[in-house]
């Protein structure tokens, strides 16, 4: 069954992946996604709406079943592909409004829920097995040009997306939003990543584990690092909300739209996109 809805202008944003240690001191979060207009569920439609157009289907895939956004651009022939993973104990909501400005890009953005809450190497399965189920339908290849993938992700979705960026089919490029490692995987995983690797870190706090990034970043064998200096955990996530805040410290427009641009500059330089698509000033 595939559902569709219209987009979000103001949308949650999601918490932090640390290691084990740090768990207990987690807050556990209510999502309150402020969702404008949400269609019911029933067939594939066309729908005019502000914005890019956004559609929710439901796939099935070995490493388990989730629900996932898709944000088609305003493009006659078949656009590039990225795909966008959330954090820790969050929902693709939380990333709707990175959809959204992507969409607007040029890109189609693909943002899943993940299906494991704290099994990273799953959903890292899960984000290889998407790529394949997207690549494979004939009505996708229509509309998303397959040859041009990449993969994003937040947090824990920054390390999830970086075990899918490790495995083959390669990605064009993996971009990581301040992601955070769990007991080194995303560390020995990287030096496997062959594709190339962009990594955009906020300042070492308690939220991304004390920036421990930093040992992905120093074994990918092609990464380029941006540091957002004076950024919080949660301006990578776009946007945030009060409770991330109050946790990971105060998120700022500034902060945000350093990651957006920097991130859409990989993307296009990677997947081959011209420049001056779309209006990045109207993201938010």
């Amino acid at each position: 069954m595939v559902r569709r809805e219209s987009g979000c202008s103001a949308c949650a944003s999601g918490l932090i992946a640390v290691k084990r240690t740090h768990l207990a001191g987690l807050v556990a979060i209510t999502l309150s996604a402020a969702i404008a207009g949400c269609a019911g569920a029933g067939t594939r439609t066309n729908q005019s709406i502000a914005g890019p157009a956004v559609e929710t289907i439901r796939v099935k895939l070995p490493a388990g079943t989730a629900d996932v956004d898709i944000y088609w651009p305003d493009t006659a022939g078949p656009a590039p592909l990225v795909i966008v993973a959330h954090g820790f104990s969050r929902k693709r909501h939380n990333m709707s409004a990175w959809g959204w400005y992507l969409a607007r890009e040029g890109f189609v953005a693909a943002v899943p829920d993940l299906p494991a809450w704290s099994d990273h190497v799953r959903n890292g399965r899960f984000l290889t097995e998407l790529r394949a189920y997207i690549g494979a339908g004939e009505v996708w290849r229509q509309r998303i040009d397959t040859s041009r993938v990449g993969l994003m992700g937040f947090s824990a979705g920054g390390l999830a997306s970086l075990l899918s960026a490790a495995g083959e089919p390669a990605p064009a490029i993996w971009v990581g939003l301040d992601p955070v490692d769990r007991d080194g995987i995303g560390a020995k995983a990287a030096p496997l990543v062959t594709c190339r690797a962009v990594v955009l870190t906020a300042e070492p706090s308690f939220c991304n584990a004390k920036g421990n990034a930093r040992g992905i970043i120093a074994a990918l064998p092609r990464c380029e690092h941006f540091a957002v200096a004076g950024a919080v955990h949660v301006d990578a996530e776009c946007p945030t909300d009060w409770l991330a805040q109050a946790v990971c410290g105060r998120s700022t427009d500034e902060k945000r739209g350093e990651f957006r641009r920097r991130a859409t500059t990989a993307l296009r330089k990677a997947l081959a996109m011209p420049t001056g698509y779309g209006n990045p000033s109207e993201a938010r």
